[in-house]
């Protein structure tokens, strides 16, 4: 298994914008599409393609980083309906958290989810993230915002 972080491009972004979650998970993430224009707009965001080898899995959007607070956003995060439950998903943050650490200056990563997506909440818990009390309302699906401390 080979797994590597792409940049989104001309050649990649429409099988990128193709890669759905299971239906019952669509209320929990906004579509990758949406979070595609969001960080070519906003200019904040790394949108990145989630590969093994060759074949596209995942997506993902790291970004609005703050140095003068050390903090970090995994913002979206998504496995295709078609590989999920093969560990992929851990496989991936554990990636992209030591990618977001050797690439910034980290204290703290944060990231939101749908406060009723239980079993992701559990995944981040198992890599030391915690809920803050805060909300993240700042997009069309309402999140909770969980933070890990970065040693």
């Amino acid at each position: 298994m080979s797994l590597q972080l792409r940049a989104i491009t001309a050649d990649n972004w429409r099988a990128v914008a193709a890669l759905q979650v299971a239906e019952k998970q669509d209320h929990f993430i906004e579509s990758n599409s949406f979070s595609m224009a969001e960080s070519l707009f906003e200019g904040k965001g790394i949108s990145v393609g989630l590969y093994d080898g060759e074949v596209l899995v995942g997506y993902a959007m790291y970004g609005w980083y703050l140095a003068s607070e050390g903090s970090i956003w995994l913002d979206r995060f998504m496995i295709d309906q078609g590989y999920q439950g093969r560990g992929y998903a851990k496989r991936f943050i554990r990636e992209l958290l030591d990618h977001m650490q050797a690439e910034y200056v980290v204290q703290k990563i944060n990231l939101s989810l749908h406060p009723d997506n239980e079993r992701a909440m559990k995944l981040y818990e198992s890599f030391g993230f915690r809920l803050t009390g805060a909300i993240d309302d700042n997009g069309p699906v309402v999140g909770v915002v969980m933070e890990c401390k970065v040693k």
